[in-house]
């Protein structure tokens, strides 16, 4: 199983959080295959960079490069329906469950909402 990177962890990582580079350290020994993120998370931090000054978002830009992104399917937009019906949660985080789901990745996420999904393979920090 691959571990897929929710938005919360990748900003806590390009910050050099240490709590959340310890735990990703640990569990690269369980899921040595390097992580991904989803098309929604790779959108969110871009999001996010347009608040930073040019400097700063090229050195975010080239952090994010270093990340596969899970592109979308048919199949994600099937999963996401039947998340968006069974659940209340924002878009963005269903979105990035029903990639996780699709590809059978384990989710790392700081967002407790997550652990109302009942088929996602999760991981909350």
């Amino acid at each position: 199983m691959i571990l897929q990177l929710d938005t919360s962890i990748l900003i806590d990582l390009e910050n050099g959080q240490k709590p959340v580079i310890g735990r990703l350290e640990e569990l690269k020994g369980m899921y040595p295959a390097l992580p991904t993120i989803s098309f929604m998370t790779y959108f969110e931090f871009l999001y996010g960079l347009r608040k930073k000054r040019p400097h700063n978002q090229n050195s975010s830009l080239a952090f994010l490069e270093n990340f596969d992104v899970i592109q979308t399917t048919k199949r994600t937009a099937s999963v996401l329906s039947l998340l968006k019906e069974r659940y209340g949660l924002p878009f963005s985080d269903l979105f990035i469950a029903a990639q996780a789901i699709e590809n059978n990745m384990m989710l790392v996420t700081k967002d407790a909402d997550f652990e109302r999904i009942e088929e996602l393979n999760k991981i909350v920090v």
